[in-house]
């Protein structure tokens, strides 16, 4: 009888430590900083987050605190190198966070360290690619935040979107509402050097060499500086000017 007991005993634990090992494998986290894995949603929402709270912005009743109100198509990369595709993202950028739907649909705000994000307009098809300030290579210090590239090479252009909330509190109202305005500055990183651009007409003068022909270029395409195409066609031409 007591051999009997004893080997009922010694199945239970067998079959306890059984079933843990089975749980344990489907529980499974991955830590990319150690496994090689597959470019998938799935996998980056086991990477790290936590919910969004809908709580946050609940009193805005005009602007949005996102670079886009709307869920965009996007990747990223992390710290690491580990790449990601085809997620629903958003940029926050009052507080600089990222946003992602997991694979139930809900709002999660991201929290491993990500290096850059590109966002997909679902209908011209244009990509806003973006880069964390710690990640640009240049002297001295750079206000934190995301920055849009908007070109690349041998001079770069990157754009800093700035939201400024508003608070009032409406005739007859016992709450606050806030509006949220956005702003934006310029900034060109050249021999490591990360400036401001304060004028678009400075910005000749910044690349060097080149000023007078860039001037030049400026007054005959009557480029402003009100658009990012400017930018963007005014550092293009004075890329062209060491291919001549």
């Amino acid at each position: 009888y007591k051999n009997r007991s004893a080997m009922k005993y010694i199945l239970s634990i067998l079959f306890l430590l059984q079933a843990l090992t089975v749980c344990c494998q489907q529980n499974k986290v991955v830590d990319v900083g150690k496994e090689i894995v597959n470019v998938s949603p799935a996998r980056f929402f086991t990477v790290g987050g936590e919910p969004v709270s809908n709580a946050k912005y609940i009193r805005v009743v005009e602007g949005t605190p996102y670079f886009n109100e709307a869920w965009m198509k996007g990747s990223l990369d992390l710290s690491d190198g580990h790449g990601y595709e085809n997620l629903w993202l958003k940029i926050d950028l009052t507080d600089n966070s990222l946003l992602y739907l997991d694979a139930d649909g809900k709002e999660m705000i991201a929290t491993s360290v990500i290096k850059n994000v590109t966002l997909i307009d679902s209908v011209s098809g244009k990509k806003y690619n973006f880069v964390h300030s710690s990640f640009i290579s240049c002297a001295g210090k750079i206000e934190p935040g995301w920055y849009q590239i908007l070109t690349s090479g041998k001079a770069t252009v990157f754009k800093r979107y700035i939201k400024i909330i508003n608070e009032a509190k409406p005739y007859g109202s016992a709450t606050y509402e806030q509006t949220i305005v956005t702003a934006s500055n310029y900034f060109l990183l050249a021999d490591s050097v990360f400036s401001p651009i304060k004028k678009f007409k400075a910005l000749p003068g910044m690349l060097k060499n080149k000023k007078d022909e860039l001037s030049q270029y400026i007054s005959s395409k009557n480029l402003t500086g009100k658009t990012d195409a400017d930018y963007v066609d005014l550092v293009a031409y004075y890329y062209s000017l060491f291919t001549q």
